[in-house]
């Protein structure tokens, strides 16, 4: 018959681990102490443990937790998190180098070039040269210039007494903007009264300008290239002095864009007008030939509208036939 195990080896690891506690209690106790005693803090007494009621609590097996079923992790929601980004450091942009615009070779912006048309064969041709004028009237400026006269009788030769009844030095001039007609006029009666597209009826210089001269060279009857202009001094009285077109069209906006400017001399006037080019539709440059007559009316009847007669400088010229002109040849000093 086997005997019984003994009890002692159990009874003796349990008083070791009473023991054990005991000590490790005390231990924490009297350092926790010694650190308050440090700290020199009034510290609340500390609370006497009894050993002999500190449960004894059995340690636990240790034990190995079952395997739980693999789990699906979520997929964390993505935050917006605001990332700084540096500074970007500027980089100077190169100026685009500018594309040049293409001008279509089929349409290029035509030069003047010098006229290499025919010329008329009436006589009374004049070269007017390249000179800047101020329009004030006064004609001394005038005298380097190659003058012209108006030595023939048109109509009226039975009301024309002589020169001092009417005679005319004439100047013609361009620039780049203006043809300029001058003219120093003796006459023993002056008379205008008239203004407007009437003031033929009075004193006046009167132009012709063919634009084209080329084009409709033998075209005998005016038409849209073909410019006739009057010029008046005004009576230097309560009329003053005017400049109108009648043909091709008769526009108010044409007849101001002239300058023009009169003044009394002796028994006559001066007159100075300058006709923009942009009306007549021509880009001037010299060598350019131009048909035009140049004439001068008179009227010695005060109160009464008439052409009593007309000078010209173009010998058979006949109203509104552009092949009875004279060439006009624009030229430089």
């Amino acid at each position: 018959m086997n005997p019984s195990p003994s009890p002692q080896p159990r009874n003796q690891i349990l008083i070791a681990l009473v023991v054990a506690v005991a000590v490790f209690t005390i231990g924490l106790i009297g350092i926790t102490a010694g650190l308050r005693a440090l700290n020199r803090r009034p510290a609340a007494p500390a609370a006497t443990v009894e050993l002999a009621n500190i449960p004894l609590t059995p340690l636990a097996k240790a034990t190995t937790p079952a395997a739980s079923p693999a789990a699906t992790t979520p997929t964390p929601t993505a935050t917006a998190t605001a990332t700084l980004s540096p500074t970007p450091t500027l980089t100077p942009t190169a100026t685009p180098t500018p594309t040049p615009t293409l001008v279509p070779t089929d349409t290029p912006t035509p030069s003047p070039t010098p006229y290499a048309g025919p010329f008329r064969n009436n006589g009374g041709d004049y070269s007017a040269f390249a000179a800047t004028i101020n329009v004030d009237g006064a004609v001394g400026e005038w005298q380097g210039l190659p003058p012209l006269t108006l030595p023939v009788i048109q109509s009226g030769g039975q009301n024309y007494t002589g020169p001092d009844d009417l005679s005319v030095t004439a100047w013609l001039a361009w620039d780049e903007n203006y043809l300029y007609v001058a003219a120093s006029v003796t006459d023993d009666q002056h008379v205008q009264d008239l203004p407007g597209y009437d003031l033929f009826n009075g004193d006046e210089i009167d132009l012709w300008f063919d634009a084209n001269l080329a084009a409709d060279f033998n075209d005998e009857d005016k038409n849209a290239d073909d410019f006739q202009i009057g010029l008046s001094p005004g009576s230097f009285d309560n009329l003053p002095a005017e400049a109108v077109i009648w043909y091709p069209q008769q526009r108010s906006d044409w007849n101001s864009q002239i300058q023009i400017a009169a003044q009394p001399q002796g028994n006559g006037y001066q007159i100075e007008a300058a006709i923009p080019w942009s009306i007549l539709g021509i880009e001037p440059a010299a060598g350019q030939v131009f048909g035009y007559a140049l004439n001068a009316t008179d009227n010695d009847s005060p109160g009464f509208a008439a052409q009593e007669t007309i000078l010209m400088q173009t010998p058979n010229m006949v109203w509104g036939r552009p092949t009875t002109f004279s060439n006009l040849t624009l030229m430089q000093p």
